[in-house]
């Protein structure tokens, strides 16, 4: 799983919107729809999630692009160490679609340092 988070704060107040029945005070603040400056500072995050809980945080590079090789080179070691240190021999490494994941390097990587995964035509 990967996800950016944004480091700026909204572009103004007056953009936020809400369907809602009464006024828009009355509205808890969390329910606004936030506008955000094109191009804002965001950090890119990954982490995993698992039968046994949750993993640590990776950050991403600056900038970098999260395709193919990048997945390969940085992202899956760390993730399959983290996953052979807390599960139990013989877990199933499982993905989502993204299209890292699903790129035919990433597919033979697994497949080559994992014991068993779900691959992605399954």
């Amino acid at each position: 799983m990967k996800n950016n988070f944004y480091l700026n704060y909204p572009v103004n107040h007056q953009n936020d919107s809400v369907w809602s029945v009464g006024k828009k005070q009355d509205v808890d603040k969390r329910r606004l729809v936030v506008e955000r400056t094109k191009f804002a500072k965001h950090v890119l995050v990954s982490a995993c999630v698992c039968y046994g809980g949750k993993g640590r945080l990776h950050f991403i590079p600056e900038k970098a692009k999260v395709n193919g090789k990048l997945y390969c080179e940085i992202m899956l070691p760390r993730l399959v160490e983290y996953c052979k240190s807390v599960l139990p021999p013989g877990f199933i490494f499982q993905q989502d679609g993204a299209p890292a994941h699903t790129a035919k390097l990433a597919q033979n990587w697994i497949a080559t340092n994992c014991s068993d995964f779900i691959g992605k035509d399954e």
